[in-house]
C-alpha cells in the first residue's frame, strides 16, 4: 500500500490486502470444519456422528487434489497435510479391502472385477503421484490400475474419462489417448448445444450419474 503512486492504487491495493485476509480466514474455517468432519480412521463422515464414508472421502480428496494441482492451497499447511496423509491411508486401506475380498471369494481376477468405487480412488490418487502407494496395498492397487487399463471400453463415459486422466498422469500416456480418441468419436456436436454425449441426457440416481459433472469431467478430460 505504502508503495503506491496514488490515491487510487493505494484504495485497490487496501482492498486487495482486506480480501486476502478474508480469504485467508474463510480457508481456515472450512479447514477447521473439514477436520472435524473427519473420523479418527480418517475417513469423511456425511454428518457430525455419522458413519465414515468411502465414496465422500474420495470425492473430498479429489476436491483437495483439483486445488492443490491449480496452486489453490497454502502450501506446508500442516492441517491439510494432516487430512490428506489420513484420508490417503484410509482410502489405500478400502482398495486393499476391495481386492482381499475377490481373493477370500475365489473370484476370477482374469475377468473383469472393476467398480465405479476403484476408478474413483485410481483418479483420485492421481493427484497424488508424490504420495507412493504403501507396500500393502499396491498389489491391489497395481491390479485395479491394470482392470483400467484393460476394460476401460466397458465403462460409461463419465468413468472412461476418470480412467484416462489417472492413467495419463501415472505415465499410460498411450492408453489414455485412446479413451480420448473414442470419446471424441462418440461425442455429438450441434451449433446450439456444442460437443455432448448422449447418455448425459438421462442423468440418474448414482453420483457418477450426474449429467453435469460428467460432462465437466470430460471437459477436464
Amino acid at each position: 500500500v505504502l508503495q503506491a503512486n496514488n490515491e487510487t492504487q493505494q484504495k485497490k491495493n487496501i482492498a486487495l490486502l482486506f480480501d486476502m485476509v478474508r480469504m485467508s480466514r474463510e480457508m481456515e474455517v472450512s479447514l477447521g470444519r473439514l477436520f472435524e468432519m473427519q473420523s479418527s480412521n480418517g475417513g469423511f463422515v456425511w454428518f457430525t456422528g455419522g458413519p465414515d464414508d468411502r465414496y465422500i472421502t474420495q470425492y473430498i480428496l479429489t476436491g483437495i487434489g483439483h486445488l492443490k494441482k491449480l496452486n489453490a492451497l497454502p502450501k506446508n499447511n500442516e492441517k491439510i497435510n494432516t487430512i490428506i496423509k489420513k484420508a490417503m491411508a484410509y482410502l489405500d486401506n478400502k482398495i486393499k479391502e476391495d481386492y482381499d475380498r475377490l481373493v477370500k471369494n475365489k473370484a476370477n481376477l482374469n475377468t473383469q472385477q472393476l467398480g465405479t468405487s476403484e476408478i474413483q480412488y485410481l483418479y483420485m490418487r492421481s493427484f497424488f503421484t508424490e504420495m507412493n502407494v504403501p507396500g500393502e496395498s499396491f498389489k491391489a492397487y497395481n491390479y485395479y490400475r491394470k482392470q483400467a487399463q484393460q476394460y476401460w471400453v466397458k465403462e460409461s463415459r463419465y468413468m472412461q474419462g476418470m480412467i484416462a486422466l489417472g492413467l495419463h498422469r501415472t505415465g499410460d500416456i498411450q492408453t489414455a489417448k485412446d479413451i480420448i480418441k473414442s470419446l471424441l468419436q462418440n461425442a455429438l456436436t450441434k451449433e446450439e448445444l456444442g460437443m455432448y454425449w448422449k447418455e448425459f441426457n438421462t442423468g440418474g440416481y448414482y453420483w457418477y450419474q450426474s449429467p453435469i459433472e460428467s460432462h465437466a469431467l470430460l471437459t477436464e478430460a
